[in-house]
């Protein structure tokens, strides 16, 4: 039992943040002068407890005490380590230690309190990258803080001794100590990994019962790179999918409902810059490639004030900067898509580049394919499909003081569909061609004005675009080669954005309890939605020939200007708060709209182990997209608030409690109700093309509700990890144009629950499952097949199926299960290598995709659901280097 218990340890250790020296093996010979460090040796031999203590503890001292061997466990610690000037705390058979706590001497309380001295600097790993939310805690005064986006951090000391400890998940720790008598800099750099024996479990700042707001995940690229991979390829907003609160829509499709939301509802900022197009392949993929993520901060509500312009969730992406010391790169080959990125120094600690590289190849496979089935056919079939990724950024660090960087992003889908058929002398040639993407750039720069003065200001430009042509030829082919059209269709149905924007943020610390943040933005709108339609009909000569052109379009220009003031502030060591407000005045076509938008954020720290927190947000969105469809598609386009379409706007309320009874364990449950105004639904179907100069009178303007209740629970000890993740919720819609009471949305899903496995087995292999259930999604049925009335002047009677209330028919529950296994090797020049096996639902169950309906010959309605999509095994392989 005295082995096993230390290899559990060890499986332990490599998930807590840690900075100790291992216990030197004992050895027969009895020492003649005792010391506390020989003394804990025999402890550990006596009774096979583990000791956890940070490298600068000095254990060389003598121990002039009793024999520790005639005495119980807890009176021999206490012997052993009170009189020594050294804490512990007994944890089952872990003993933690450090340093006891001692009064600065000399210093008076009064002038601590006046005479503040500060500490700050950057924090970042090995490779020069700054590290976001790392906690620096002082364990003298219980001060703590943690470091913003850009690796800063700052605390207000009493002059004195401190004793700083700084950590972050995924990297080790250090601890400083330091007598401040001035102002002082101190820069910080966490190892990326840690193979440490023993450990000592530090505050984590960014733990969902520490921080103030509600509503908030953060994940790491760790976070989304060790999930379950579709196709192979790690997919950020899948991962998010599986939160609670968030409905994914449709099997495979990359959908995001937040809180009962719609999709365009979701605001997603790429290093600051709004990313329209977020999806590949109709929502197959992301566009978010996981090579170069940094940290993603998710919000569900408690949106803080420098967040605005969606009514729903906000999903900040932070990318890496490149590392300042070696060239490192990565290159990953999946099923459909292949990726490479590269990052290192151009100047060593001075300027990075970092760039990663995302394309599909599935139009290089089905090319050849499709010649080999079209040879010898005069029937000719084409399907090609890409989607590629670009990120590109560059970060010169000008001074101590200033950073620079530019950032670009380029996404792009192209789609195409040709069938080509002949009959005898006669050709039907149908061509339908689709895409669509973004264009991202961003130039920025991040100067430290004071010791308690951060400022922050960007240039962003964003070019969002999607484009269908659409064309079917009917000909004769007559003489030989010559041709006569009977008839050509040709539709093309596009739509650009163009937003131009500048943004300046300022950051004050001025102490501890206070941190103000405050800001202006400057945002030029130009929507540029277009549809064009044209038919010619071409006859033969003596007939003569008929030719129609319809072509609608629309071109409108906004500007929007955001204001906003925000303070996170501690009232004590129990109760904090984050109060703010922004006011945005967007003008278009002469109309001018003022939106206000107040939070508040509340925590009251209950316990250690437990926190309170209550939030109210008030949000509001100037620019809609109007689609056709759930799907992304590429004939969607935005449109700004107009005279007759009001912006949309929600508020939102949320309270949840918190808990942390262990280190290994963590556990929320939070309830929300949220109600929204002046949201935008099709009156009835438009077909895939919907006008884009009549869309105002073809939309209804309703509200919507959703409330429920959120429970999550994530469990971590050693080499596994689990997680739970329920939701209870209604969501609710009220068009009076469309039926006069509310009606259930089409993503009310009652229940949803997620559950996830992760473990490794070693440093070389470790597997993932995650189980997906919710209920239904809900469709429209009829309820019955009657004569229908005639209209005036009419003398017809028709049969005709009767509706009831919208989504009146929910289809069966979903549930699926993933799995998946990396296996980890380096090679004999020192890369490392791993092979990514997945399976996406494993037990191929066919969920629900549409249900078909039809009348027997009893006049009852039948129904039976459809679905199509299988078990999906996929392989990767990635090198690093």
């Amino acid at each position: 039992m005295r082995f096993l218990i230390p290899l559990i340890i060890l499986c332990c250790m490599q998930h807590v943040t840690a900075a100790a020296a291992p216990i030197p093996s004992t050895d027969s010979q009895v020492m003649p002068s005792p010391t506390v460090l020989t003394t804990m040796r025999l402890l550990q031999t006596l009774h096979g407890i583990h000791l956890v203590y940070d490298s600068s503890l000095h254990l060389g001292m003598p121990y002039t005490g009793p024999d520790i061997r005639t005495v119980p466990l807890r009176q021999a610690l206490a012997l052993l380590f009170t009189a020594n000037g050294i804490e512990y705390r007994l944890q089952r058979h872990n003993v933690i230690l450090r340093k006891a706590d001692t009064p600065v001497v000399g210093v008076d309380k009064k002038a601590e309190r006046h005479d503040m001295l500060t500490i700050g600097g950057r924090i970042t790993d090995s490779d020069g990258e700054p590290i976001i939310n790392a906690t620096v805690f002082d364990l003298v005064s219980k001060e703590g803080t943690l470091s913003d986006h850009h690796g800063r951090y700052l605390l207000h000391l009493s002059e004195g001794r401190h004793r700083l400890r700084v950590s972050s998940l995924g990297c080790g720790a250090d601890t400083l100590d330091i007598h401040l008598r001035a102002d002082c800099t101190h820069n910080f750099i966490l190892p990326q990994t840690t193979m440490l024996t023993e450990v000592v479990v530090t505050e984590n700042l960014n733990s969902p019962m520490l921080t103030t707001q509600t509503g908030k995940r953060t994940f790491t690229q760790e976070d989304i790179n060790n999930g379950f991979a579709l196709l192979s390829s790690p997919d950020l907003i899948k991962t998010m999918q599986r939160t609670s609160g968030v409905s994914a829509g449709v099997d495979l499709i990359s959908g995001l409902y937040v809180h009962g939301g719609g999709s365009d509802e979701n605001l997603f900022l790429l290093d600051g810059t709004p990313l329209y197009q977020t999806n590949h392949s109709l929502g197959l993929f992301s566009a978010f490639n996981s090579d170069i993520i940094k940290s993603v901060d998710f919000y569900k509500s408690g949106f803080p004030a420098r967040y605005s312009g969606r009514i729903s969730s906000i999903t900040d992406v932070y990318t890496r900067d490149g590392n300042m010391q070696k060239v490192h790169g990565t290159v990953s080959l999946g099923l459909l898509d292949g990726r490479i990125q590269v990052e290192g120094p151009i100047r060593k600690d001075r300027t990075s580049f970092n760039i990663s590289l995302r394309r599909s190849w599935i139009d290089l496979l089905m090319k050849p394919a499709l010649a080999i089935v079209n040879s010898g056919n005069d029937d000719k079939y084409k399907l090609d499909y890409m989607f590629h990724d670009l990120n590109m950024k560059l970060t010169h660090r000008h001074s101590s003081r200033t950073t620079l960087w530019a950032s670009l992003y380029s996404g792009h889908d192209s789609y195409g569909v040709d069938d080509k058929s002949r009959y005898d002398d006669n050709v039907s040639d149908t061509d339908n061609r689709m895409s669509w993407g973004n264009v991202n750039l961003t130039l920025g720069t991040d100067m430290q004005a004071s010791r308690t003065l951060s400022v922050q200001a960007m240039l962003t430009g964003t070019y969002s675009h999607s484009r269908q042509k659409y064309s079917e030829d009917d000909y004769d082919i007559i003489d030989g080669n010559a041709h006569r059209r009977n008839f050509l269709d040709l539709r093309l149905n596009r739509s650009q954005m163009f937003d131009l924007a500048a943004r300046a943020d300022l950051n004050w610390r001025p102490a501890n309890s206070h941190h103000l943040h405050g800001g202006l933005s400057l945002t030029r709108h130009q929507f540029r939605p277009q549809t064009i339609q044209q038919s010619f009909y071409y006859g033969d000569k003596p007939t003569g020939s008929d030719t129609t052109y319809v072509r609608s379009h629309t071109n409108a220009v906004s500007y929007e200007a955001t204001a906003y003031i925000e303070d996170e502030m501690r009232f004590g060591p129990r109760l904090s708060a984050d109060f703010g407000t922004s006011l945005t005045i967007t003008a278009v076509n002469g109309r001018t709209y003022c939106m206000p938008d107040p939070r508040f954020a509340m925590k009251w720290q209950m316990s250690p182990t437990a926190s309170l927190k209550l939030s109210y947000t008030h949000m509001s969105q100037s620019i809609h997209r109007i689609a056709s469809s759930f799907l992304e598609l590429p004939t969607d386009f935005w449109v700004p608030t107009t005279d007759e379409i009001k912006p949309s706007q929600s508020h939102q309320l949320a309270v949840g409690v918190y808990s942390q009874p262990s280190h290994s364990l963590t556990l929320s449950l939070e309830a929300y109700y949220k109600r929204s105004s002046h949201i935008l639904q099709y009156r009835h179907w438009m077909g895939f093309q919907p006008s884009a100069t009549t869309w105002t009178r073809d939309v209804a303007d309703g509200h919507g509700k959703a409330y429920g209740i959120e429970a999550d629970a994530t469990y971590s000890r050693g080499a596994t990890t689990m997680s739970l993740a329920y939701t209870l919720s209604w969501s609710r819609r009220l068009f009076k144009d469309i039926y006069p009471t509310w009606f259930d949305d089409q993503f009310d899903n009652r229940h949803k629950l997620n559950l996830s496995l992760k473990h490794d087995f070693t440093s070389h292999a470790s597997v993932y499952a995650a189980w997906t259930y919710h209920s239904g999604n809900r469709v429209t049925m009829p309820i019955g097949y009657a004569l229908q009335p005639p209209l005036p002047h009419a003398t017809d009677y028709t049969y005709g199926y009767i509706f009831d209330r919208p989504n009146n028919y929910r289809l069966p529950s979903y549930h699926r299960l993933d799995v998946g296994a990396n296996f980890t090797r380096t090679t004999r020049r020192g890369h490392e290598r791993t092979w990514n096996v997945s399976i996406y639902n494993a037990y191929c169950h066919l969920n629900t995709m549409y249900v078909k309906v039809w009348l027997d010959d009893d006049n009852h309605f039948r129904a039976k659901s459809r679905g199509f999509i299988p078990i999906i095994p996929s392989v990767s392989y990635t090198l690093r280097f």
